[in-house]
């Protein structure tokens, strides 16, 4: 069904339900007839905020823009990335399973019915409600349309409520409760970028970011601070997608938020107290990113850098010598698209902690990765007390043996191993070095008695070897003389 006539089906249809919604519109409380509408007059709106992260990564994967006024596969299609877990793109299919949260959704409205009106426009294009109709849909598909025929909804014409108006409402109303279920992370980060740049956001001045935060908390839990760390992760999100080569895709970054958010954190540290430092700090993090590194790693760097200057150096200079070599061999186009879409969990669990970086074809991950892990995880031990350090260092030394270490070194074409394995010998000496001579006599008793057993264990597997030559022997004279 084309615009127009929806728009007709939406005039002629439509019957008063003598009911009222007030709705905050234009700084103001506003009151608005509620209307018993057709389903079938009703259209997903292909621009919704919602999912617009998810809708831009199936429409890469697909090759064009959805279209779903005109091709019918792609009200599916949208109806999938709207209720599905695991979306993706099967040939010109668009796929996935239910959600907990899509399945109660369902149950609810069964159980209930309707609880607040869609907000539509004289068209049917539907602008709050695109959840519920996507449910509704797919149920009519299933069960048939009996029951199902007719919504109650607010009809918001152009001349009273343009578009400005209206972004600014659902602005308000999908942002300010249930963030987790309304929006996966990226959306809702990227509906804030809206707002922001509505409002003539400066990214790169920080007095402007706090100005704006200041302006947006009401969708932000009413808190100044949090509305401000959201807006600094988008500043780094944009940052990084430009360094990628790929500005504005943010169907990259799906499930990367929770690392961002530390990334805007640490930064801003960075360019209040150490804006010298900034850009080399930027790198590590953006490298931490690309190496898949999860962000408790992200937030011990600030830590590093304070704390132990010289580690946080050489973890700079390891970085920066990989990524050099990366960037030479033609590093180039640093993203590639995630291969499926994932929802946040059903349960409560904001945190990103079990989510893979994004792809970044040809990146030295492993290396990088664990670089960041080595550092991290030094710092930390440095933290602890020297005994605890030495039983650590010990139980993780004692996982290699002779073979183990002989068939690493059979492979270290770079000689990273053999150049670590020498800076540990020479560690172990200066170590042995300051031992009390007591300890030191003790050691060499220890190893003399070691030495002794070692002997004995040759001497007597030489014993051993010499009576079964001789008993060999002895077996082949018998035969030959029986012979």
């Amino acid at each position: 069904m084309k615009a127009s006539e929806r728009k007709k089906a939406v005039e002629l249809r439509r019957t008063s339900t003598d009911q009222k919604v007030r709705l905050w519109c234009k700084d103001d409380w506003k009151t608005f007839d509620v209307y018993r509408v057709p389903v079938e007059a009703l259209m997903l709106h292909v621009d919704n905020h919602r999912f617009q992260a998810e809708r831009k990564l199936v429409q890469s994967k697909l090759g064009r823009e959805l279209d779903p006024e005109n091709i019918p596969e792609d009200v599916e299609a949208l109806i999938s990335i709207l209720l599905d877990n695991g979306v993706d793109v099967d040939g010109d299919q668009v796929v996935g399973k239910e959600t907990k949260d899509a399945a109660a959704l369902r149950a609810d409205w069964q159980a209930r019915g309707q609880e607040t009106p869609f907000w539509i426009r004289p068209d049917g294009t539907v602008r709050n409600g695109n959840r519920r109709l996507a449910m509704l849909l797919r149920l009519r598909g299933e069960r048939g349309v009996q029951g199902l025929e007719f919504v109650d909804a607010v009809i918001l014409v152009e001349k009273e409520v343009n578009e400005r108006d209206l972004f600014e409402m659902e602005q308000r109303e999908q942002l300010t409760e249930n963030l987790k279920i309304r929006y996966t992370d990226i959306n809702l980060l990227l509906t804030l970028k809206a707002a922001a740049d509505a409002r003539k956001i400066d990214w790169n001045d920080p007095d402007s970011i706090d100005d704006v935060a200041t302006q947006l908390q009401h969708v932000a839990k009413g808190n100044k601070g949090y509305a401000a760390i959201q807006l600094r992760a988008i500043k780094y999100m944009d940052l990084f997608l430009q360094d990628a080569g790929k500005p504005g895709e943010y169907q990259d970054l799906l499930r990367q938020v929770e690392r961002f958010r530390d990334i805007g954190k640490v930064m801003l540290h960075m360019e209040t107290d150490y804006p010298d430092d900034a850009p080399d700090m930027l790198r590590l993090t953006f490298a931490a990113i690309r190496a898949g590194n999860k962000h408790e790693d992200i937030r011990a760097f600030k830590r590093i850098f304070v704390e132990d200057r010289p580690r946080y150096r050489r973890l700079l200079a390891s970085i920066t010598k990989e990524e050099e070599k990366w960037e030479g061999a033609g590093g180039g186009a640093r993203l590639a698209e995630p291969q499926i879409i994932s929802k946040p969990p059903d349960e409560d669990d904001e945190e990103e902690d079990d989510e893979p970086g994004p792809v970044v074809p040809n990146y030295p991950q492993d290396r990088v990765s664990t670089a960041i892990k080595n550092a991290v995880d030094g710092f930390q031990a440095a933290q602890r007390s020297i005994s605890s350090i030495l039983i650590t260092a010990l139980d993780r030394l004692e996982a290699l043996d002779a073979r183990k270490l002989k068939d690493a070194l059979e492979h270290d074409d770079d000689g990273e191993i053999a150049g670590t394995l020498r800076k540990l010998i020479e560690w172990s000496e200066v170590a042995r070095s300051v031992l009390p001579k007591k300890a030191k006599a003790s050691e060499a008793k220890v190893a003399e008695k070691k030495t002794t057993k070692t002997k004995a264990a040759k001497t007597k597997a030489a014993k051993t070897k010499a009576t079964k030559t001789k008993t060999a022997k002895t077996k082949t004279a018998k035969k030959a003389k029986a012979r």
